[in-house]
C-alpha cells in the first residue's frame, strides 16, 4: 500500500475521501426505496386528506359540467341569431329584388311612354311635312299656271 501512496499523488486522494464522504452522505439522507416520505401524518390526517381531493375533484367535475351547460346554451343562442340574422338578410334582400324589378320596371314604362311620345310627334310632323309638301306643291302648280296665263295675256 506504501507503493501506491507514492504513485497516488495525495491531493487526488484527498478528493476521492471527500468524495465517498458525500456519496455517503446522500444515501443515508434519500430515503429507502419503497419507504413513503409523508409517513409522519396521522392516519386520520390522511383519511381527511383524501376526502378534501375527492370533494375537490368533484366540485372541479360539476364545475366543469356546468361550464359545458353553459357553452351548450350559448352555442344554441348562437346558432338562433344566426339563423334569424341569415333570415333577415334574405327577406332584405328579397325586399331590394323586388324593389330592383319595380325600379326597372317603372323605367321601362317611363321609356315606353317616351317613345310614344316621340312617335307621336313625329308622326305629327310627318303630317305636318305632308300638308306643307301638299300646299308646296299647290303653289308650284297656280305658279305654273300663272305663268302659264302670263304669256297668253301679252300675246293678246
Amino acid at each position: 500500500m506504501i507503493r501506491l501512496r507514492h504513485l497516488i499523488p495525495t491531493a487526488l486522494l484527498i478528493n476521492l475521501s471527500v468524495a465517498g464522504a458525500i456519496v455517503l452522505s446522500l444515501a443515508v439522507s434519500a430515503p429507502a426505496q419503497g419507504r413513503k416520505v409523508g409517513r409522519s401524518e396521522s392516519k386520520a390526517e390522511r383519511k381527511d386528506k383524501k376526502e378534501t381531493e375527492k370533494a375537490d375533484s368533484k366540485d372541479e367535475k360539476e364545475r366543469r359540467k356546468e361550464d359545458l351547460k353553459a357553452l351548450k346554451e350559448e352555442r344554441k343562442e348562437d346558432k338562433k341569431e344566426l339563423k334569424d340574422v341569415r333570415k333577415d338578410f334574405k327577406e332584405d334582400r328579397k325586399a331590394d329584388l323586388k324593389d330592383e324589378k319595380e325600379g326597372r320596371k317603372e323605367k321601362s314604362g317611363v321609356l315606353k311612354e317616351r317613345r310614344k311620345e316621340d312617335l307621336k310627334t313625329l308622326k305629327e310632323e310627318k303630317k305636318e311635312d305632308k300638308k306643307d309638301l301638299k300646299e308646296e306643291r299647290k303653289d308650284l302648280k297656280e305658279d305654273r299656271k300663272a305663268r302659264s296665263k302670263a304669256p297668253k295675256e301679252k300675246k293678246n
